[in-house]
């Protein structure tokens, strides 16, 4: 975790452009008693705000419907290891999902 200060010089904004980030709900920093302190994914998701605002162009809608599909896309990845950890857990109910995924293939 990095205080704010320390995130302001790797991600390259100012303060200003991440207060307007965490108020429009992009960025959810962990607060502590004296300031808020940022992961690699806040880190690495700062990058692809600015990337997508000053590189490309996107407006704050488009930066909401980027993150909000991003943000779907990572629940669903979770959600299907959940679902493979817990079919690898059943030899007999793994063998069948096999088997069925195959014939439809074909």
């Amino acid at each position: 975790m990095i205080d704010t200060n320390e995130f302001l010089i790797h991600a390259r904004v100012n303060a200003e452009m991440l207060e307007a980030w965490i108020e429009a709900g992009w960025l959810v920093p962990r607060r502590d008693a004296d300031d808020q302190r940022f992961s690699d994914v806040d880190l690495a998701r700062a990058l692809l705000i600015r990337d997508l605002q000053q590189d490309m162009g996107v407006n704050e809608e488009g930066v909401s419907v980027v993150l909000d599909l991003i943000d779907q896309i990572h629940g669903l990845r979770r959600t299907l290891r959940e679902l493979l950890a817990a079919v690898c857990e059943e030899p007999e109910t793994r063998n069948r999902i096999v088997t069925s995924i195959r014939e439809r293939r074909s």
